[in-house]
């Protein structure tokens, strides 16, 4: 299946906003983090700054989020108001 990947600019972690489609076959967020820091060079699996979205819905960073043909994964910085 495919999944479309929107990375943000991440202080320290990663200074440009990226676009891609990665294939995926369990199509959870541990093989998508694997697959991205394979491509991009960049694990952002343990970073603490770090919000993932799947379809407009935050994730937390240990959930397993189960992907469907055409989802979106955004990885942004966590924003907080203030």
């Amino acid at each position: 299946m495919k999944v479309n990947i929107k990375i943000f600019p991440i202080a320290g972690l990663f200074n440009k906003k990226q676009e891609l489609e990665i294939a995926l076959e369990n199509g959870d967020l541990n093989e998508a983090l694997t697959r991205l820091q394979e491509l991009l060079g960049v694990n952002f699996r343990e970073n603490k700054t770090l919000m993932y979205l799947h379809n407009g819905y935050k994730l937390e960073s240990q959930n397993d989020a189960v992907f469907q043909e055409g989802d979106q994964l955004w990885l942004l910085p966590i924003l907080s108001g203030g």
